[in-house]
């Protein structure tokens, strides 16, 4: 029942091959996500270009402000250059982006409420073939400042319409005051007509009773004087003849002397209709007074509306304001983001391929050497050169094979686009070589123990070779590595041969130094061949381990 267990408890290499083993998803995890733990975090040291070409204007200049607000931030590693520099770094791969601010941005930016509204065009270019994730993040990064010189332009507009709106404001509330005072003239005037209306009519009433009093006293004033003078020569005849009619004679004097009583009241009523008279052309007189003041008024005020409102047009026309669909489109969306790439890019797996070739052609030698038996021991056991000869033939034979293989699967039925092919089968058969070589030289000195090596190599590389996201955004134990592990160098010779650019290093220096890691890996075969023929304890030694179950 429990045979395998005491098969394996005899046996403590074995089972210490095999708890290194139930390790390796482990190592494989914390090693992985250690690399890409959180790599929007760690931006700030990723290059990225500001290329200001903007010679800005009186009212503004956006792109010496764009430059001072991004001074102070430190989310990327901000470079402030000339096109030419910046275009080098990101051909280099030692920056992931630039972003160009044209000449004309600020003349631009003033012209939304013009005749002709402009907008502002930045330029976004990036390099998905050095590393694709890292175009995506810069594609984000210029979004994100594009979004920081709308929100400088609106705020600028803003301020603009509102110290515009504050001086219309203004000469409004001295058009409304004026306003008010038309309102408070028009009622004088109305009170003032009413005023001289009645005052037409008492003057109306009292000229017709002027007219009809003056008619009485003229009339009674006849009378009284044409009996008087007939009475007087009647009784200068009479009066000696009188004698008993005497009373008669004072009655009609009487009459006479009540008629003049007549007269008197008709001049006095005469008086007093010459005094409504005067009083009715008095308020006549106040009335036009008041009506003249309340249109003097009422004139003054509707010149000052006028003059109040002529000034705010005035300086709405100073400014050369256009308030147009075409400049409210204009300030909702002020710039245009126009987004360059140094390569074409065919898909994502063209950005990838880079990286997952190199994984694929590394895990290909570990599968062959835990398929071919590295530390045979042939009967007709031959010289060391000879083996090693041998050996060589043998790494050479699985490259040529294996980069075959996997070039026309990628070429031919994967069809992806490759700049250029004989750089693109060189790179996969160099790095084929490098691995099988190294892989061998691990199994051939720690047998099968080896082999958990080169599976520990290959996650160790697959972290630190900035083939995902940028190494600028893993820690520094990665970045340390980059440096040294051959796979960040294929990773490079891969992008220069899919998008025929050179990034970081040049084509044949990569494959130079892989050809030398190779080389000497080689030369490495040769020395373990070499010792395990001087001392055969070394050998025994070495095929246990590679025969745990011995």
């Amino acid at each position: 029942m429990f045979q395998d267990f005491k098969f394996l408890f005899k046996r403590p290499l074995l089972l210490i091959s095999l708890a290194f083993i139930a390790l390796l998803p482990v190592i494989y995890a914390v090693t992985f996500l250690g690399a890409m733990w959180n790599p929007y975090d760690r931006t700030s040291d990723m290059q990225f270009h500001i290329v200001n070409e903007d010679t800005g204007n009186e009212d503004i200049e956006l792109g010496k402000e764009f430059e001072e607000e991004l001074k102070n931030n430190d989310e990327l590693d901000w470079q402030f250059s000339d096109l030419e520099e910046a275009e080098t770094a990101l051909q280099n791969g030692e920056s992931y982006g630039y972003l160009v601010i044209p000449a004309e941005a600020s003349d631009n930016a003033m012209t939304f409420l013009s005749d002709s509204p402009d907008n502002v065009d930045l330029t976004l270019k990036t390099n998905p073939g050095y590393n694709f994730i890292g175009s995506v993040m810069s594609e984000q990064v210029g979004s994100i400042l594009v979004k920081n010189v709308q929100e400088e332009i609106t705020e600028t507009y803003t301020k603009t319409l509102l110290s515009e709106l504050d001086d219309i404001s203004s000469q409004s509330d001295e058009a409304q005051s004026a306003i008010a005072e038309l309102k408070d003239g028009a009622v004088e005037l109305d009170n003032g007509l009413g005023q001289l209306q009645d005052s037409s009519g008492q003057l109306s009433e009292g000229a017709g009773s002027l007219e009809s009093g003056a008619a009485q006293v003229s009339e009674g004033a006849g009378t009284l004087a044409n009996g008087e003078q007939q009475f007087t020569n009647q009784l200068s005849q009479l009066s000696p003849m009188l004698g008993n009619y005497a009373q008669p004679v004072q009655g009609a004097q009487s009459e006479l002397e009540s008629g003049a009583g007549q007269l008197n009241e008709a001049s006095t009523q005469l008086a007093g209709g010459a005094s409504e008279l005067n009083a009715g052309i008095t308020q006549m007189n106040g009335g036009i007074g008041e009506l003249k003041a309340g249109s003097s008024e009422m004139a003054e005020a509707l010149t000052e509306v006028d003059t109040r409102f002529n000034e705010a047009l005035g300086d709405i026309e100073e400014q050369n304001l256009v308030f147009s669909d075409e400049g409210a489109e204009a300030i909702a969306g002020p710039v245009n983001l126009e987004i360059e790439s140094t390569v074409d890019t065919q898909n994502y797996a063209q950005g990838f391929a880079p990286l997952i070739i190199a994984v694929s052609l590394f895990i290909g030698a570990i599968t062959f050497n835990v398929v071919y038996p590295m530390n045979k021991i042939f009967e007709d056991k031959k010289h060391v050169f000879s083996q090693w000869l041998s050996r060589g033939l043998l790494f050479l034979s699985h490259s040529v094979i294996i980069s075959t293989l996997l070039y026309a699967v990628v070429v031919w039925v994967m069809q992806i686009e490759i700049a250029s092919h004989w750089r693109f089968y060189m790179a996969m058969f160099v790095w084929s070589l490098v691995s099988i070589t190294l892989i061998g030289l691990l199994v051939m000195i720690f047998g099968n123990f080896g082999k958990f090596l080169g599976i520990v190599l290959l996650i160790v590389q697959l972290s630190s070779s900035g083939g995902t996201f940028p190494i600028e955004t893993a820690n520094n134990f990665y970045q340390a590595l980059f440096g040294f592990l051959p796979m960040a160098f294929v990773v490079s010779g891969f992008k220069d041969a899919i998008f025929d650019q050179a990034f970081n290093l040049e084509f044949s220096t990569i494959m130079y130094t892989l050809l030398a890691v190779a080389a000497g890996a080689y030369l490495l075969v040769l020395l373990v061949l070499w010792l395990k023929d001087k001392f055969p304890k070394y050998e025994e030694k070495a095929n246990k381990m590679a025969k745990f179950e011995n």
